[in-house]
């Protein structure tokens, strides 16, 4: 069985909607799952920490991060 976890569709990840290229979405994890080399730089999950709570999906203002299928 698959665990809990999100992905980023890069399709709609747009970093002009974060705050000066900082992914929003990251804050809102308390893990820490969501990473981000710098300023407008893609953002990753590490799907091995998610535990798939989705509020960084709610908070992501491009509807980017998705949950698995």
């Amino acid at each position: 069985m698959a665990s809990k976890s999100a992905i980023i569709n890069y399709s709609l990840c747009d970093f002009k909607e974060c705050s000066d290229g900082i992914c929003i979405a990251k804050f809102s994890c308390e893990k820490k799952v969501l990473k981000q080399e710098g300023p407008f730089e893609p953002p990753f999950i590490d799907s091995s920490l998610c535990s798939g709570c989705n509020k960084c999906i709610a908070v992501c203002p491009s509807k980017a991060i998705e949950k698995t299928k």
